[in-house]
């Protein structure tokens, strides 16, 4: 599915609901959005009682093995997918697991992603200007080191990908999402690929709209209908539709 990001699922602009504030000689964003992977739909009593059941059973396994990494990365998940829900108590969990594994195993690539998502939420739920933007600062620096760590895993440059692409270009990581969904488009065309086919979708929206951005329709209307193509009822598909109209070839 498409997914959310840390800022929000539609537009860049949109990371700016509140405008800049002036905090000494620096303008800081007030940031509200965070990075999800996936697309959340809104909380409900069901869902969190799902959410409260699944958390108390994996907290129940983790306590006979505190060190088992797959365990603390599925609480990490299960944790930030919650703190999507504009759930903070959750975020500051996911943190919490997230820390301890890389605490274990510094070199675990998904994680510190992971984690790094995890801190552009706290943004979210911190009152502070200044400390909101460290944490998206900090959040940045954690996915770009995973990504050291792991260039060549599509998954962890897709949770990057997917974060920096709404991020407002003060941010200095156009470029950046950019490369990645270049990369991760590559990655898609390729028979053996883990990538699946919404995250592919996602994709080819994304790095259609940075092509678009940079004076480019025509390619950036071929990688629309390639992505389309894959799954053109999805519900992923109405986006990349959506494109496809709103966008004009270039006149020859």
């Amino acid at each position: 599915m498409i997914p959310s990001t840390p800022f929000h699922p539609g537009n860049r602009s949109s990371w700016l609901r509140k405008p800049l504030v002036a905090f000494g000689r620096v303008f800081v964003f007030l940031a509200v959005g965070y990075c999800v992977l996936f697309i959340w739909s809104p909380g409900t009593a069901s869902a969190a009682e799902s959410f409260t059941n699944r958390l108390n059973a994996m907290q129940s396994r983790m306590q006979s093995d505190p060190t088992n990494t797959l365990i603390l990365f599925q609480l990490g998940d299960l944790c930030h997918g919650e703190g999507a829900r504009n759930n903070a108590k959750a975020v500051i969990l996911a943190q919490g697991y997230f820390t301890r594994l890389l605490a274990i195993d510094p070199n675990h690539a998904m994680a510190r992603v992971m984690y790094g998502s995890v801190l552009t939420m706290r943004a979210r739920d911190t009152f502070w200007p200044i400390t909101r933007l460290n944490y998206v600062k900090a959040g940045n620096r954690e996915m770009d080191a995973a990504v050291q760590l792991a260039p060549k895993d599509a998954q962890v440059r897709f949770a990057r990908a997917v974060n920096n692409f709404h991020m407002p270009d003060i941010m200095g990581r156009e470029e950046i999402a950019q490369e990645d969904l270049a990369w991760l488009w590559q990655q898609a065309q390729l028979t053996d690929t883990k990538l699946k086919v919404d995250q592919k979708q996602t994709i080819a929206l994304f790095h259609g709209k940075t092509l678009q951005r940079k004076s480019k329709p025509d390619e950036a209307l071929q990688i629309w209908r390639a992505g389309l193509a894959l799954a053109p009822e999805s519900q992923d598909a109405a986006r990349l539709k959506e494109q496809l109209k709103a966008v004009k070839p270039r006149r020859k």
